[in-house]
């Protein structure tokens, strides 16, 4: 099966300017929940691409797609710009190039994306790590002529994936209760000198701390949860706009997007 990346690359991808600065762009892959971003030209010619692997080398604060920086640490990278941290004249390719030209390039070159660009140079898609995977999936179902094979599995929903974190943490609390009982019933019918008192308070404080995380969970997941129900839960309170899915899965029970949170944290 001959396979051309324009079947597989990811059109109209975000993009951002050589002269922003970089938090802008951490900022974009964080709402977005991306990890590459190429750099354009006003007249759309690709110019660079900026991953977050090149924001974490550079910046001189502790980057993370999960926890946004705050203030303090945006105030020491804010003169950061991307034309300064990313990979300049980066290789390309053509949407009607063969797939086997783009793994070849990426494997060679050890990139985990390919910016797709028409005749003049200007970008016209990207083609990911994970645009690869999904024509490796494409490639094992339609491989073998009439021998059954297994569909691909569907993307787990976000939804789904809460209820089965909920679970696991229920799970997870039912096993911290036993484990706190059966403690205290050895500290009282055991007798512990000065160090196995110690040790015990120690694994009793951890329990508590453990137990109290998990319980926080759950409860931002019944948010979440409720609030799928009303059909609200990937819509920010403050300004209507999507919530990414990224950002759910790590704060189930935030109700505004990025920009909005970032907003309430300033005003406190």
């Amino acid at each position: 099966m001959d396979l051309e990346i324009k079947a597989f690359m990811t059109g109209s991808p975000v993009t951002i300017a050589p002269e922003t600065s970089a938090l802008a762009a951490l900022d974009l892959m964080i709402d977005h929940a991306i990890r590459h971003l190429p750099v354009v030209t006003a007249s759309g010619r690709i110019h660079g691409v900026v991953s977050f692997e090149d924001l974490r080398a550079a910046l001189p604060i502790p980057v993370s797609l999960r926890v946004p920086p705050d203030a303090r640490a945006r105030e020491a990278a804010r003169d950061v710009s991307v034309a300064e941290v990313m990979t300049h004249s980066p290789i390309t390719i053509a949407a009607d190039a063969p797939l086997d030209e783009a793994v070849s390039k990426m494997l060679e070159g050890r990139f985990g994306c390919l910016p797709v660009v028409d005749e003049a140079g200007r970008l016209d898609g990207i083609l990911t790590e994970t645009d690869l995977l999904q024509a490796l999936a494409t490639l094992l179902w339609s491989a073998g002529g009439d021998t059954p094979r297994r569909r691909p599995p569907e993307p787990e929903t976000l939804v789904g994936a809460l209820e089965r974190e909920r679970a696991h943490l229920l799970q997870q609390l039912e096993g911290l209760e036993h484990a706190e009982h059966a403690r205290v019933r050895s500290h009282r019918e055991t007798a512990h000198d000065l160090v196995d008192e110690a040790q015990d308070r120690e694994a009793g404080i951890l329990g508590e701390r453990l137990a109290e995380i998990a319980a926080r969970r759950v409860h931002a997941i019944d948010a979440a949860l409720e609030r799928a129900e009303r059909g609200m839960l990937e819509r920010c309170e403050a300004c209507g706009e999507r919530i990414p899915e990224r950002r759910l899965r790590a704060l189930p029970g935030t109700t505004l997007c990025i920009r909005c949170g970032r907003a309430a944290e300033q005003i406190r």
